[in-house]
């Protein structure tokens, strides 16, 4: 009886202690234990729900110690009728203890199932949390957001704040589109693991980020700033990856902008009011990883010192770029990709030796400029070079044979070349590399005597010309034998197609590779 007494009142303390905290949980208007609490708890408490668990679990402990009392008072109690008991069953026949053994093992059988329905009860407690459970502990997220594994999307809803969100579960959030103008110093204190936050398009300035609110999130690897009335960089964690801040009203970089960013990949700074001035020679120093640099639509007439060595991509179009020096990339050894496009540059603007130093250079876009010819020493390893919508009508005897291993890709669209700007030579250097040569927009009466040379070229573009005739080894050569070109564009000419030779395009290895129509002189005649 006595081993029976004990196991029963175990289980109660056990089912009691159970009560208890499930009641604790409910006051503090959770389901179940919060996600991550036995796996959280001794580092990354968060304020005020902890302190809200930890004085409901003394509040449990004082009421279990309270009813340990009341339980030990009713076994002396028990133990006093136990005695009485005892006398009343010295006169018992052996026919009692039998029914009193049978009756002790339905007891302990009837225990038993009470104590797996318990275990039961308390693993259904340790379940992931569904959507309902985690906004228990947001303050109010609106309706429109979504929710889903370990995101939060409360993106173009309207809303004016952002609520006090507590979630360690959280890893991105996206509360762009938005009209948010300020934020709470502690805002982020519920989500130390995210990841990646999005805040463009919202109203935020410089008062609007406090000095700690983003340097706090010490797991935070992307972060989207874009659209707001930023003025300056606001602290930012050392583990962030990625960061845009275009659409701003930055107007300075300071030495100190980007402090502590050593993980810093990419980097956007579009469409601000930045200039070569304005931007310290050393505010690129911290960034010893970088890769790429977007430096668009600002106010740069020359290209900012101190580029970091670890740059891959620069583009730095749309500004009013009028000088390229020499020492400006002097530093730039792993550059792949450099973007001057739509800026104010004349060859003669351009430093003697100033891609000398580009060892690594193979895209070069210098479209939407003012040159007038083909700049000189350019990079060696170039594949590709874009110098669409410029002025240019001459093309320098052997501009490209020290490249190596040799051009893929000539873009030299809407230019102002004719027959004369070619020399004989013009193309040395790439007639075994180059895939690719687009001459479209511009004022050739003839197809340039070159073409003929390629051995590899793939598409020729020649149309909106004024091109009146096509040999016939004008764009196919007999000597030219295997040849992989598969597109030639001669439309918006003045050809006659009854008077193009049979055999002019005999090497193109599309059947529809030709195009033909239509041509100006048709145009007008209809």
């Amino acid at each position: 009886m006595e081993a029976r007494r004990g196991r029963r009142g175990a289980w109660g303390k056990r089912r009691h202690a159970a009560t208890v905290e499930a009641t604790a949980y409910r006051l503090a208007g959770l389901a179940r234990p919060l996600p991550g609490w036995r796996r959280y708890n001794t580092k990354q408490e968060t304020g005020f729900l902890m302190a809200v668990l930890k004085e409901l679990h003394a509040e449990m402990t004082r009421l279990m110690d309270q009813e340990k009392g009341g339980e030990e008072e009713e076994e002396d109690d028990d133990d006093d009728d136990d005695d009485d008991d005892d006398d009343e069953d010295d006169d018992s026949d052996d026919s009692d203890d039998s029914d009193d053994e049978e009756e002790e093992e339905e007891e302990e059988e009837e225990e038993e199932e009470e104590e797996e329905e318990q275990e039961e009860e308390e693993e259904e407690g340790t379940e992931p949390p569904t959507n309902q459970t985690r906004t228990s502990f947001t303050e109010s997220l609106p309706e429109a957001c979504q929710t889903l594994n370990e995101q939060i999307s409360c993106r173009g809803i309207g809303m004016t704040h952002l609520p006090i969100i507590t979630d360690l579960g959280v890893t991105k959030l996206d509360v762009a589109e938005n009209n948010i103008s300020h934020i709470a110093p502690r805002g982020f204190s519920g989500l130390p693991n995210l990841e990646t936050l999005d805040l463009s398009k919202n109203q935020l300035d410089d008062e609007s980020l406090s000095l700690d609110l983003l340097s706090n999130l010490t797991h935070l690897k992307k972060l989207n700033l874009d659209g707001n009335q930023l003025t300056m960089i606001p602290a930012l964690p050392s583990s962030l990856e990625e960061l845009k801040i275009n659409h701003n009203k930055l107007s300075t970089l300071t030495p100190h902008s980007f402090n502590g960013l050593v993980n810093l990949l990419s980097l956007e700074l579009e469409d601000n009011s930045l200039y070569e001035d304005s931007v310290s020679p050393l505010v690129f120093k911290p960034l010893e990883m970088v890769l790429k640099l977007r430096l668009v639509n600002n106010r740069f007439r020359s290209l900012p010192q101190g580029l970091p060595p670890s740059l891959q991509e620069l583009v730095i179009s749309d500004n009013q770029i009028e000088e390229v020096t020499e020492e400006v990339l002097s530093g730039s050894v792993h550059l792949s990709v450099l973007d001057l496009s739509h800026n104010l540059l004349h060859e003669h603007g351009i430093a003697y030796r100033a891609w000398t130093h580009l060892v690594a250079l193979e895209a070069l876009d210098l479209s939407y400029n003012r040159l007038t010819s083909i700049p000189m020493y350019l990079p060696r390893a170039l594949r590709q070079l874009t110098l669409q919508h410029n002025t240019i009508g001459h093309i320098p005897a052997n501009v490209f044979r020290h490249l190596r291993p040799g051009l893929g890709s000539l873009r030299l669209s809407h230019n102002a070349l004719g027959d004369e700007g070619f020399e004989r030579a013009s193309f040395v250097g790439t007639y075994r590399s180059l895939a690719e040569l687009l001459l479209d927009n511009n004022h050739l009466e003839t197809v340039p005597r070159s073409i003929r040379q390629f051995k590899y070229l793939q598409l020729l573009r020649l149309d909106s010309n004024n091109i009146r005739l096509v040999s016939q080894w004008g764009v196919c050569h007999p000597r030219n034998s295997g040849s992989s070109l598969a597109s030639v564009h001669l439309e918006n000419n003045l050809l006659q197609e009854d008077k193009i030779p049979s055999k002019a395009f005999s090497c193109i290895t599309h059947p529809q590779g030709v195009v033909l129509q239509p041509q100006q002189g048709h145009a007008q005649g209809q």
